[in-house]
């Protein structure tokens, strides 16, 4: 079994006050919208060896350069709401990642997707800098693991103002 790293917006996923301890916010179902019955997620090894080339792809797949939170799941958890989750091919422009690391949930109906807001609700959720992000594209960037024609124009003008 392996984690899943699911990209979202840690605001929104912080309880009011007045909300009971079991709900999660409405907000937060924003970051779990599915697009034909299926979501986007990323396997992560559970010594997470391959976490920054994640990381890389997802960042490299925005238009701007800007902060990233992500929360990592458990895939057994997947088991009781019986999510199906299977090996994907990503968009991203790491095409290594894309071809290995990327999943979908998939056969996604409301009750399954509440499941996995209540699922993702108590886990820890980790913010990347945009100056960490930096550092991790740019040397993706050298090292050639990203496809530049696959990358945002607006974004490589944020990673590298003068090569534009």
């Amino acid at each position: 079994m392996a984690l899943l790293l699911r990209i979202v917006t840690n605001p929104k996923w912080v309880r009011p006050d007045w909300m009971a301890p079991a709900d999660v916010p409405a907000d937060a179902l924003s970051d779990l919208r599915a697009t034909n019955n299926q979501l986007s997620v990323w396997s992560i090894e559970l010594d997470k060896s391959n976490l920054k080339a994640v990381l890389v792809a997802a960042a490299s797949n925005r238009k701007r350069l800007d902060k990233l939170d992500y929360a990592l799941i458990d895939e057994q958890l997947l088991f009781a709401p019986a999510i199906k989750c299977a090996k994907s091919e990503g968009i991203t422009p790491h095409l290594s990642a894309n071809s290995v690391m990327h999943r979908d949930l998939m056969e996604l109906t409301v009750q399954k997707v509440a499941s996995l807001a209540q699922i993702i609700m108590p886990l820890e959720r980790v913010r990347v800098t945009e100056k960490e992000l930096r550092h991790m594209l740019l040397e993706a960037l050298k090292d050639g693991v990203l496809d530049r024609a696959r990358m945002a124009r607006e974004l490589l003008m944020d990673l590298e103002p003068s090569s534009l």
